[in-house]
């Protein structure tokens, strides 16, 4: 199952909030967005529709490619 994992980084000295997708311990990939829903709603969608681990990373970088 995909989840949401938060990670605090500093941006132009600035202390923020970023979000990434993480499928069980073995597929993550961190910085996706630091809009929470976005991410939130990507991972709703992988879980939806049963996308395999092994292509979180090209979908990720689709979405990216998008915005």
């Amino acid at each position: 199952m995909y989840t949401v994992t938060e990670e605090k980084k500093t941006i132009e000295n600035k202390n923020c909030l970023v979000y990434g997708i993480r499928y069980d311990d073995e597929y993550y990939v961190k910085d996706v967005s630091a809009d929470k829903a976005k991410v939130k709603h990507l991972t709703e969608m992988y879980n939806r529709y049963g996308l395999s681990p092994t292509h979180l990373y090209e979908a990720v970088e689709n979405f990216l490619n998008e915005i």
